[in-house]
């Protein structure tokens, strides 16, 4: 067997692109020292940079393919959000290997570095819960009360997007199938190190030695990609809920290993990434498809930006706070949202509030609302 391992250790080494092979079941040195393993990765790291380059372009070029496929299939049903890694990526690094705690999520079949679709649910999951934790008395809960509260805050959405999983059965599927994460271009791999200061008895370490691991180096192009599931009623409400939740969690909270140490982050694309892809021979774009990316991103930032200083950060809490109290039962926890609204910051969500008034499903909360001594009249249509 250490023959075998040998033989195809030596085709490794003499121009195989199969880094993946190479880093997950290959990379293994008997009887080396504490640098061995520095040595291994460095020699799976020299594989990818100079032989799996060429075969990894074209695994983006099809990976781009399907995604062009699905969305034709899908059309209004499937969304795909483009961001950039704003810092080294670590995902699956427990994962089984023949070293310890160096491992990167690739394909098995081409080696392309993903994210997959798993992943990126699990993240969106739990910025669910931190949102709806926002919107209830702030304590967090898991389990069975935490899929019950999905139910109530922010709104149904989270338990429609991502089904539940209760112990005492399954009763849906998540609407939204997460296709997962890719790379435009091949992303650049990197080494980082961590340094264990303590003895697994809990003593100073005498010595310390690095431990080496690949990571992505930031500053590549990813594409997430998902789509809402043809028996799904109301699609792009649950399309747009998606996207917003991937957006904030994948800037704000990050995935993978080590988000804590701002590892795994991702950022809007910049005019200077347009202006790069707009350059580029893989993403050529007329100029007027480059203007529209940019009116995008400006819209991008403006609301961004009118987040940080509303009162109503996100679509959720203006929908628990005001857009909920729009029933009869309800009408009179608007007053205390009165002078809120009124503020500069909160101009777009009280617009949406007057628009909202003047559709004549309404009508109802209208007339009552005009017999409220607290409520501004100007802010209802004309009788």
């Amino acid at each position: 067997m250490l023959a075998v391992t040998q033989s195809v250790q030596r085709a490794l080494s003499s121009g195989s692109d199969a880094w993946h092979l190479q880093l997950d079941k290959l990379c293994f040195k008997r009887g080396g020292d504490a640098t061995a393993k520095t040595e291994s990765i460095k020699e799976v790291l020299r594989t990818y940079r100079k032989h799996a380059k060429g075969s990894l372009i074209e695994a983006c070029r099809s990976k781009a393919r399907i995604l062009n496929a699905l969305e034709h299939q899908h059309r209004e049903r499937f969304a795909a959000v483009r961001l950039f890694a704003d810092s080294p990526l670590l995902l699956h690094l427990g994962r089984a290997n023949v070293l310890e705690n160096v491992g990167i999520f690739a394909d098995r079949t081409t080696g392309l570095p993903i994210i997959p679709g798993t992943a990126l649910k699990g993240v969106l999951s739990t910025w669910a819960c931190w949102e709806a934790n926002q919107m209830a008395d702030g304590a967090f809960r898991e389990g069975e009360a935490f899929m019950r509260q999905r139910l109530r805050f922010p709104s149904p959405l989270a338990h429609r997007v991502f089904g539940d999983d209760a112990t005492s059965g399954s009763e849906r599927i998540g609407d939204v199938v997460f296709l997962g994460g890719f790379p435009t271009k091949p992303p650049t791999l990197g080494l980082d190190i961590v340094n264990p200061h303590h003895e697994p008895d809990g003593r100073d370490k005498a010595t310390l030695t690095p431990n080496v691991f690949l990571c992505i180096e930031p500053g590549s192009e990813w594409c997430f990609a998902f789509y809402v599931r043809t028996n799904s009623d109301d699609a792009q409400t649950i399309l747009n809920a998606t996207h917003d939740w991937l957006i904030q969690a994948l800037t704000q909270l990050g995935i993978g290993a080590k988000t804590a140490a701002g590892y795994g982050r991702f950022r809007m694309a910049t005019p200077l990434d347009l202006a790069a892809r707009a350059n580029d021979g893989e993403h050529h774009k007329t100029a007027q498809a480059l203007e529209v990316e940019r009116a995008k991103y400006d819209a991008q930032v403006a609301l961004a930006r009118a987040a940080l200083t509303s009162d109503y950060p996100t679509s959720a809490v203006f929908k628990n706070r005001v857009l909920d109290r729009l029933n009869p039962g309800q009408l009179e926890g608007l007053q205390a949202e009165i002078d809120v609204l009124r503020k500069p910051e909160n101009a777009s969500q009280f617009q949406e509030l007057k628009k909202l008034l003047a559709n004549r499903e309404y009508k109802d909360v209208r007339k009552r609302l005009r017999e409220k001594v607290w409520f501004p009249k100007e802010w209802l249509p004309p009788q």
